[in-house]
């Protein structure tokens, strides 16, 4: 996969994330066409995220293994885990600062008090996996746990294979914690799509050399597992767990038949031969900010529905959710890397 088409599919794919929020302060009757798009699609946007987190981890191993002379254990490893962990900390406790700042913003800095009760609510919600007031945040927080056991996992068990299973083990481990914890359901849904990166990167070429060989009849397996997963998106909460279990099969396989036909269909190479055009250049572009995106909207979305600003339009409050939210991540990838970036 080159890394420029899993940048430019972070970009369009932060978008429906976007879009889903704005819906969530929206009535019902005022969503509009694309925040129905952007609800349907946002569970598939997420286990793509969760999918390429592990795919880049994985693939970023393998490459220094090939790099480094003698990979002993305490070449490859030496620093790793505070630099990767540091990395989704600086981030966070940035925008947890302009979380903060948006929170009395929208209750107006005349308003302390309110704006207190806001920020005790949002400090109370942490216990179930929400770290207020920057909600959007859990992706990271689970992102934490997940590279901490990708390091164990990898560290300390020499087969690339017995690792994926030490790692899917203790990612059921911490799904188990996140139910028992009444964590959202988000913690549930998606961690398993990490180890599911990890392992295609492992085993990319065997895999798209079977479905490559194979792409045919591929095509009604997709098709399958779109309607288990529509189905799932659109009857989701009301089934049982075995009925919940069986379509999650789907949300794993997803990504990686979409992601091998992509390339056995010719789309990835046609990409890429249009990487540079003015459609390439902007899902790049996004692709490059989408960190940013994901973790500034959050503040926009419920700034301009607060007792300080609200639009009542929601087309233009979709539009100027948007503006705001991308160019202001573009600025502080621009001007305010250093803060933000490790």
């Amino acid at each position: 996969m080159p890394k420029e088409f899993s940048v430019a599919l972070k970009g369009a794919l932060s978008l429906f994330i976007v879009g889903t929020h704005i819906s969530s302060l929206c009535q019902p009757d005022e969503a509009l066409l694309w925040l129905r798009v952007c609800n349907f699609l946002t569970p598939l946007a997420l286990v793509f995220f969760f999918f390429l987190s592990g795919y880049g981890l994985m693939t970023q191993l393998r490459l220094r293994t090939l790099r480094t002379p003698t990979p002993t254990p305490s070449a490859l490893w030496t620093g790793w885990l505070p630099r990767r962990l540091w990395g989704l900390i600086k981030p966070f406790l940035f925008f947890y600062a302009v979380a903060l700042f948006f929170l009395f913003a929208g209750e107006g800095f005349n308003h302390i008090p309110q704006a207190l009760e806001r920020l005790k609510f949002n400090l109370l919600i942490w216990k179930f996996g929400i770290p207020g007031p920057e909600t959007a945040a859990w992706y990271l927080l689970e992102l934490i746990l997940l590279y901490v056991f990708f390091y164990f996992s990898f560290r300390y068990v020499r087969r690339w294979g017995r690792a994926v299973l030490v790692l899917i083990l203790l990612t059921l481990l911490l799904m188990l914690a996140a139910w028992q914890a009444s964590f959202g359901y988000y913690w549930l849904r998606y961690p398993l799509c990490f180890s599911v990166g990890v392992a295609y990167a492992i085993y990319e070429r065997s895999i798209y050399k079977q479905i490559k060989s194979y792409r045919i009849l591929c095509l009604p397996a997709v098709l399958l597992l779109m309607g288990v997963y529509t189905w799932s998106v659109l009857t989701f909460p009301n089934q049982s767990i075995v009925l919940i279990f069986i379509s999650h099969l789907a949300y794993f396989a997803l990504p990686v038949m979409l992601t091998a036909l992509s390339k056995a269909w010719g789309m990835t190479d046609l990409f890429m031969r249009r990487a540079h055009g003015p459609l390439g250049s902007a899902l790049m572009w996004l692709g490059g900010i989408s960190l940013e995106t994901y973790l500034l909207h959050m503040s926009f979305v419920n700034f301009f529905r607060s007792p300080v600003i609200y639009i009542q339009s929601p087309l233009l409050y979709l539009v100027v959710v948007y503006t705001a939210t991308i160019f202001g991540a573009y600025l502080i990838a621009r001007y305010l890397c250093v803060l933000v970036r490790a």
